[in-house]
């Protein structure tokens, strides 16, 4: 603006211009040099600036809400888990979630039991910091409490079963899904979603409660939700299919699985005897089995019907089970299985047996033979009957079963 203005003068006032020349030439000359350097060095910074700006990338501005733990968690479980829900949080990571912290929580109050307050001394020796027994005395109260409680608190939170989860841990995690194999995915689903619903329902009924302690009004309950659960059941599943399920979850089966160890039921087999077994368990389901009267009438039923059972089994078979009721015969049997000896195995032994047995009677029944003579025959068939028995079972299995196996032992004693 300068410079232009400067020029105009020069144009209108030419004399004057004309006659300062020589005055003004060398400093109007000089300023415009400078006002033209100054204003190509301004565009050349411009244009630096926006060159620059064209090869950045433009920024994405992300907007979120900011998240923190602390808008979940609540000291209040069934907050904690309406929060989790809300979130979106899978029910089996909810599970974990919730299940570790009320195991953690129950955990540290137990630990507290386990201490008699007494501050930690290095030099002091153990005796000093062991509970007294009243400090014994209160913590098995207090334990035994906790123990109840928490299978409750699971329940009620989550709708689990203590043991069974439990399990799932430390012993089987696919227990259900192979009882339940028959079934398809989803009605295993619903049919497992059933029983954790319908056990909540019982357990509210019985918590506080011993078998036998029930009154009309908790056994009225207790039918009732039974019958709730079959008619649901029944509405999932169709007859063959609930029929199984029975055969495969029930306390009545469990039951019959030990039961029978040595006498191997055929499908048929079982299927008969469980519907027997399972009528009377379901007559006596609410009755208090600690009444002797009560236990007795169960075990007279029970003893007809498996003889009734027997009576339409073949002689061999109906041997089968007699031998089965033999607890010795169970062992001995469940080991032949778990080392995988031949069939045969446990009747060997049940004859060895005998046969020790009435070696020592017949001796024992001599009178005129000298104690040390009798002591040495009786010990010798101890010996020999001990190291046929490790011959056959093997020295793993034997091991095993001389932990309950005392009537060799008792062969020697007179």
């Amino acid at each position: 603006m300068k410079t232009r203005f400067v020029l105009i003068l020069c144009f209108v006032n030419a004399a004057v211009l004309t006659a300062g020349y020589f005055y003004f030439s060398r400093y109007l000359g000089s300023q415009v040099r400078q006002d033209r350097a100054s204003a190509q060095a301004e565009v050349a910074e411009w244009k630096a600036k926006a060159e620059a700006a064209e090869a950045r990338p433009t920024p994405v501005v992300v907007k979120t809400n900011a998240f923190q733990w602390s808008q979940v968690e609540s000291t209040d479980y069934r907050q904690y888990i309406a929060n989790l829900r809300e979130i979106g949080c899978p029910e089996t990571t909810l599970r974990d979630i919730i299940l570790t912290d009320v195991m953690r929580l129950y955990a540290q109050r137990r630990g507290q039991y386990y201490q008699n307050g007494r501050p930690f001394r290095f030099w002091e020796t153990d005796d000093k910091r062991a509970l007294k027994q009243t400090q014994l005395e209160d913590r098995e109260k207090v334990l035994a409490q906790i123990d109840k409680e928490l299978p409750a608190v699971l329940r009620e939170l989550l709708g689990i079963n203590y043991e069974r989860e439990m399990n799932k841990y430390f012993v089987d995690s696919d227990e259900d899904n192979r009882r339940l194999s028959f079934l398809s995915d989803d009605k295993r689903a619903q049919l497992l979603a059933l029983r954790d619903r319908f056990e909540g329902q019982r357990e509210s009924v019985t918590y506080n409660l011993k078998p036998g302690q029930y009154s009309p009004e908790d056994i009225e309950r207790l039918k009732h939700i039974d019958a709730d659960q079959q008619a649901a059941v029944a509405a999932l599943l169709s007859p063959d299919e609930q029929k199984e399920y029975e055969l495969s979850t029930s306390p009545t089966a469990d039951h019959l699985r030990k039961q029978l160890v040595g006498f191997n039921p055929s499908e048929a087999e079982f299927r008969n005897i469980f519907a027997r077994q399972q009528a009377i368990d379901s007559a006596y389901a609410y009755q208090d089995m600690n009444d002797p009267n009560v236990r007795a009438a169960k075990a007279s039923e029970e003893e007809s019907m498996m003889n009734d059972f027997k009576s339409q089994l073949s002689p061999d078979r109906a041997a089968s089970l007699e031998k089965s009721k033999d607890p010795d015969y169970q062992n001995l049997s469940t080991l032949a299985e778990r080392f995988e000896l031949p069939a045969e195995t446990s009747q060997t032994i049940l004859d060895m047996r005998q046969t020790a047995e009435d070696e020592k009677k017949q001796l024992l029944s001599l009178k005129d033979i000298p104690p040390d003579r009798l002591d040495a025959a009786l010990k010798a068939i101890e010996t020999e009957t001990e190291r046929a028995a490790r011959e056959t079972l093997g020295e793993k299995a034997f091991n095993q079963y001389s932990q309950s196996a005392g009537w060799i032992t008792n062969l020697s004693r007179n």
